[in-house]
């Protein structure tokens, strides 16, 4: 039985998961490695904070760097989270000194992985993250592993569970969405500072991670388009259940015809009876396009303490078994330099917006869409007693298909001969 030693720097939530794992259930660990693994040291923030795992059997760092470097360690677990700051300086101390590293930092991967990878490379340590993406969900090893032998076309799903919940409870309960995103912070499904989940950033640094491994160019988060759902309403909830819709968050990634890869983050229109539609409260789903399986969908907790244990627990299973995939499903050397250029997509899109309740403007509307080349499937105006007294009418459309460009200009268009006091609603219907 061979001796493994870990060093564990961060002890938030995911950290004292993968110390109680290792704790529990060490036997069965043991039995399925032929391994004896053992934590030689932790370090922290506060050594002294009150957690829900006992530490004080371990050997306490509170110099971070001084346990990534330590001789004595094999692995270092990084969960201290961030691109930059102590947890790159601990991934590049530690990859520098030899040590075979797992984060779930995802923020790290999207913005220095091709560095930190190269890094692992020279100096012949392993650099894994399966836990940065979607939870338990074993997305990376999928694409590293089961569908390696596929052409991927496109990959897309739920990647934050942080919007799903907050789409859902305003879906499900009819609540506005600051009162969702109240719930979900209190539930401990959303942080005190939920910009980078609500924002769209953290599904982007998710998103440019598997764009990546499923096309075999570099990592380029700075190429993904970002749109968050913090202009989503109720109303936009309720309208979208009218027209059979439900709506989520979603990131995609996709290689176009002229072989350009197109990695956006947005809103968008799912019909109900979609497989993703179905995929509620904080659980994310990933969908693989591939050219001999068509379609696979993986679903699961996205996010938590033991989720996302587990997924570092399978990264440590890889690392003393010596599976040697490249980390990004291809070799480095053979990864191509980003594609990625704006192209122009063509979709259905629902547009809501607040104009003033005033003859013609309908005639406006229409008007405009026609002006540029937009025909419109459907067009309903809403009743709101709370608008109603302000002059205003929500109006909602669906366009036929169309591109961002001409229903920017036909918004535009619009404004122009109706003033409204707040920026329409544009969201893509996904086919």
């Amino acid at each position: 039985m061979v001796d493994v030693r870990v060093g564990i720097i961060g002890l938030g939530s995911v950290g004292q998961g993968v110390v109680k794992i290792l704790s529990d259930n060490i036997s069965l660990i043991q039995k399925k490695t032929n391994a004896k693994i053992s934590i030689i040291g932790v370090s922290g923030k506060n050594k002294k904070k009150q957690r829900e795992v006992q530490i004080n059997r371990y050997q306490w760092f509170d110099n971070p760097i001084s346990l990534a470097v330590n001789k004595d360690a094999d692995i270092i677990i990084e969960l201290i989270g961030g691109e930059d700051g102590i947890a790159l300086e601990v991934v590049e101390s530690a990859l520098k000194a030899g040590k075979n590293v797992i984060t779930a930092n995802k923020a790290l991967i999207a913005k220095n992985g091709n560095y930190l990878l190269e890094l692992a490379e020279k100096n012949g340590a392993k650099l894994l993250f399966e836990a940065a993406i979607a939870g338990s969900i074993p997305i990376v090893k999928t694409l590293k592993e089961s569908v390696a032998s596929n052409t991927i076309s496109a990959i897309y799903g739920i990647l934050n569970g942080t919007c799903n919940y907050i789409l859902t409870s305003m879906e499900k309960e009819g609540i506005s969405f600051d009162n969702a995103l109240k719930r979900a912070q209190d539930l401990g499904f959303a942080e005190a500072d939920p910009t980078f989940d609500i924002e769209g950033y953290d599904a982007a640094h998710k998103l440019s991670i598997l764009s990546s491994m499923c096309f075999g160019q570099k990592i380029d988060f700075d190429h993904v388009k970002i749109q968050g759902i913090k202009a989503i309403e109720l109303d936009d909830i309720r309208a979208a259940s009218d027209y059979g819709y439900t709506i989520r968050l979603l990131g995609i990634a996709k290689k176009n015809k002229d072989g350009h890869i197109s990695q956006v983050v947005r809103p968008s229109l799912l019909s109900k009876e979609s497989d993703l539609a179905g995929i509620e409260w904080e659980k994310n789903a990933v969908t693989i396009r591939g050219n001999y399986f068509k379609e696979l969908l993986i679903s699961g907790p996205g996010a938590g303490r033991y989720p996302t244990a587990s997924a570092i627990m399978g990264d440590l299973f890889d690392i003393i078994n010596n599976t040697n995939y490249p980390p990004l499903g291809i070799p480095l050397k053979a990864l191509s330099k980003s594609s990625n250029e704006m192209n122009i997509e063509t979709s259905r899109f629902y547009l809501r917006l607040l104009l003033p309740d005033i003859s013609g403007t309908m005639a406006s509307i229409t008007n405009a869409m026609a002006k540029n080349g937009i025909s419109i499937d459907d067009i309903t105006q809403r009743i709101s007693k709370k608008m109603k007294d302000k002059n205003l009418v929500p109006i909602t459309i669906i366009t036929s298909t169309t591109d961002f460009t001409s229903i920017n200009k036909a918004v535009e268009d619009i404004n122009k001969n109706n003033y409204s006091p707040t920026t329409p609603n544009i969201i893509t219907i996904e086919s």
